[in-house]
């Protein structure tokens, strides 16, 4: 990771970084929201924001390998823990960002038992954390997988769509919207505060090395000087979101949202065909772009071919504005990755 490029993508959103003396629990804290999360907040650290931050995941040997820069910092603190066990009663987060997932279409597939009890027990534990601790803040990130199937492309908030549970990677969005309703049982019974994003397909440097989703495979054969393999036509139409957009739309319906309520985390600046998004990097890259049938297992964790574009009006409207399109997050994307 080219460190310079990748402090200056930081540095472009740290204004989205609006509390200061506070703590932050980010969960699934080396994934690819995660990780960017938790460095921009320390980034705000270094510029007097004072807060603390709990990064929380299962692996403490890749907590400390993925923030190695951090360890030293007495604001900085490592969880090692299996979101699907209880949150630590002890501890004081004034806001969670809670991203713990498998979120992946491979593992969708190769382990949906998994993805269904990691997403429900994961969501129940952070609200009955903010069930006991009032004062505490959350949002939920979501997915705009949750919509479902519609006979129109462009998705708002209130959209609503059909969810084929007879397939295996339906427990992905289906345990998503079960979490979402929770959510807002939770705020109408129990009184807390929380919200939802809903993501955009997020892109950007700290994708997992094993992230199966199409266009994480397109940047690493990219990276790699491979020809970039598309395993299916790739006409549908998606709304992408670069990783720093995505988080600091993330922070801004965290900070500005109301309770109970979902924001689309998504760019109008970054709507393009799989197909279109291959050919833009495969032409960034130098590579071409080839077909191939996916396997068996692939084709289980692929979603229905459909256009998805959400909407993002109702994020907007709390002052939230993106930076960056498509062509501009994947060459920042390549660069921090050491693409020359």
């Amino acid at each position: 990771m080219t460190k310079s490029v990748y402090r200056q993508s930081l540095g472009r959103i740290l204004d989205s970084v609006e509390a200061r003396d506070k703590s932050f629990l980010v969960t699934g804290a080396t994934g690819l929201i995660g990780s960017y999360m938790v460095d921009l907040l320390m980034m705000a650290n270094e510029r007097g924001a004072n807060n603390r931050v709990y990064a929380l995941g299962r692996s403490g040997q890749r907590l400390r390998e993925r923030f190695e820069e951090h360890l030293d910092s007495p604001l900085f603190h490592c969880i090692e823990q299996d979101v699907t066990h209880p949150l630590d009663n002890s501890l004081s987060f004034d806001f969670i960002i809670h991203g713990a997932s498998n979120a992946d279409p491979a593992s969708y597939a190769a382990h949906p038992v998994q993805t269904i009890t990691t997403n429900l027990l994961g969501g129940i534990n952070v609200l009955e954390y903010a069930a006991i601790h009032k004062g505490c803040r959350v949002i939920l990130l979501s997915t705009f997988e949750v919509y479902g199937q519609m006979d129109h492309d462009v998705y708002d908030e209130s959209s609503v769509g059909i969810l084929d549970f007879n397939l295996i990677r339906s427990g992905y969005p289906g345990s998503k919207r079960v979490i979402e309703t929770l959510a807002r049982s939770y705020v109408s019974e129990y009184g807390i505060d929380a919200r939802i994003a809903r993501l955009a397909s997020i892109y950007g440097p700290t994708m997992l090395p094993g992230d199966s989703k199409a266009h994480a495979q397109f940047i690493r054969s990219a990276i790699e000087g491979k020809d970039i393999v598309l395993k299916s036509k790739g006409e549908q139409r998606r709304t992408y979101c670069y990783v720093a957009d995505a988080v600091s739309g993330i922070l801004c319906a965290l900070f500005r949202g109301a309770p109970g309520e979902a924001y689309n985390v998504s760019n109008e600046n970054a709507i393009v065909s799989i197909s279109g998004l291959a050919r833009l990097i495969a032409d960034i890259a130098g590579v071409s772009v080839v077909y191939d049938s996916p396997s068996d297992i692939e084709r289980s964790g692929y979603s229905k071919p459909q256009n998805c574009i959400l909407d993002n009006g109702k994020l907007k409207s709390l002052g939230w504005e993106g930076r960056y399109t498509v062509s501009e997050g994947i060459r920042e994307c390549l660069a921090v990755l050491g693409f020359n």
